[in-house]
């Protein structure tokens, strides 16, 4: 018999074993991964749903969060979590064709409109009574 030969077939078969473990191990990884999610969430309704997230900074953001019939806007950054302000519930927005959905920028404007208009609190001070120099300081 040949060693040289036999030395590298037994080389040949340890290489393939250790090809077939490592694809053993990646698929059952990609099989967790892909039923896992699935488990807990058959017959509950979902409490919690982000809406939207908006990156602020590499370790600050802005999430918009819907919990039961409220919408949550929420700050997170390396110091902690703190609730921003809160909205009713969030209508799902629908863009015609020519709009350009911006996501975060958009719900976030629709729900301050929204609150503002509900609050009787006008976004621009459009009266025909203001005086151009209103605000100034001055008083007649």
């Amino acid at each position: 018999m040949n060693t040289h030969t036999d030395m590298w077939l037994e080389f040949a078969k340890s290489l393939g074993m250790m090809f077939a473990v490592l694809a053993f191990f990646l698929l059952a990884l990609y099989l967790v991964r892909r039923v896992s999610g699935r488990f807990g969430a058959r017959d509950s309704a979902e409490l919690i749903k982000v809406l939207s997230v908006h990156h602020l900074s590499p370790k600050e953001k802005l999430v918009l969060v819907s919990v039961q019939d409220e919408s949550v806007l929420i700050g997170v950054s390396p110091a902690g979590i703190s609730s921003l302000a809160r909205f009713g519930e969030v209508q799902k927005t629908v863009f015609a064709p020519s709009e350009k959905a911006t996501g975060f920028q958009t719900l976030l404007k629709k729900n301050l409109m929204k609150e503002n208009s509900a609050h009787n609190m006008p976004l621009e001070n459009n009266s025909s009574n203001s005086r151009p120099d209103s605000g100034k300081g001055e008083r007649s």
